[in-house]
């Protein structure tokens, strides 16, 4: 008789919602004000379902399958592109990460739309992780992207990573180019090869320190190389982050603005970015700040700084209520949308299980 190993499945959930207040000064001096709930500000609002099952020889099968959702909305789609959502950052999509793979003692080796090792600089550059506070954008929330342009995850991609050694890992994500065709039987042209985009990177964490360096690349398009360190010095941690990108072609003219996602068109040029954040713990409260600045060294030149700070108290292990204030200010704009100066104040809370 053979014996077959059982499959072990975990879930795991978030609920974020907060009480915002939002002031803001846009690129054609108009003004707005106004009271909101926001979804996921301090985490991500999802059910997330991780499979695993013993191969035996010292492999394992893994899958995973991350639901994002709107904790503040019965209707996510209604939110989507929506005036209030692009401008306040309240984004929310009904995808995460999912993905299939294999692990041992090799290392890990992902297939599908896996996290990137971008998206690990962004979340460890400031203890607002990817969230209000912290200057990171994907492109698809009215907020300039003070950190560079943010890279979360690529679909169709394949991940591999090295185990850990002295505290050394190494990721390596690649997309490949993709074709696009009309119909299934039709031979028509493939997607030139500039869709194809790689993100390696490497950290290192030892006792107090965790550092980690990352390149993205976009062939012909773009180039980015960030990082962060970290040092913990008991119960306080300083942070340093920077970020140098290179636009090697325009997305779109200079003067667009994209309403439905709030993208800023990138056109060929620089950015270069520095942060310095911290946190604090005095038992159940942990006190964060961040400071970041943004270089816009291309003809849109819309430099910009963010200041931050803020309180989370931990309720229970699951729950913990938080608090936030956000000032952030973008140079030579006139983008009716776009809001040269902005600042926020929320409180929300936070449920995992």
């Amino acid at each position: 008789m053979t014996a077959f190993a059982q499959t072990t499945a975990t879930i795991t959930g978030v609920f974020d919602t907060s009480l915002a207040n939002q002031k803001s000064v846009f690129g054609d001096a108009s003004t707005r004000s106004f009271n909101s709930l926001l979804n996921s500000q301090q985490g991500t609002s999802q059910i997330n379902f991780a499979l695993s099952e013993d191969l035996g020889g010292g492999l394992k099968a893994i899958a995973n399958l991350e639901q994002d959702f709107n904790a503040s909305s019965k209707s996510d789609v209604a939110n989507l592109g929506a005036a209030s959502n692009v401008v306040a950052g309240n984004k929310s999509t009904l995808g995460g990460q999912t993905f299939v793979g294999v692990e041992g003692g090799f290392g890990t080796l992902k297939l599908g739309a896996q996290n990137t090792p971008s998206l690990a600089i962004a979340a460890g550059r400031t203890p607002f992780g990817t969230k209000i506070g912290s200057g990171f954008s994907d492109g698809t929330s009215a907020h300039l992207a003070i950190q560079g342009l943010g890279h979360v995850r690529e679909s169709n991609s394949i991940e591999y990573s090295t185990p850990v050694v002295s505290g050394l890992q190494l990721r390596a994500n690649f997309t490949g180019a993709t074709s696009a065709y009309t119909a299934d039987n039709r031979n028509d042209a493939a997607v030139a090869a500039a869709n194809a985009k790689r993100d390696v990177g490497v950290s290192y964490v030892n006792g107090p320190v965790s550092a980690m360096i990352v390149n993205y690349k976009q062939n012909e398009k773009y180039n980015q190389v960030h990082g962060f360190v970290s040092y913990a010095l008991g119960d306080a941690t300083v942070t340093y982050g920077f970020s140098n990108d290179s636009r090697l072609a325009a997305t779109a003219a200079a003067t667009t603005y994209s309403a439905a996602t709030g993208q800023i068109a990138l056109v060929v040029g620089t950015l270069a970015s520095t942060n310095i954040a911290g946190t604090y713990k005095m038992g159940a409260t942990t006190l964060m700040a961040n400071y970041a600045k943004l270089d816009d060294k291309g003809t849109t030149n819309y430099d910009g700084k963010i200041t931050a700070v803020g309180a989370k108290y931990d309720l229970s292990k699951r729950t913990s209520a938080y608090a936030r204030y956000i000032k952030q200010t973008v140079s030579n704009t006139s983008v009716s949308i776009h809001a040269k100066e902005q600042t926020t104040s929320l409180f929300g809370l936070m449920h995992t299980f």
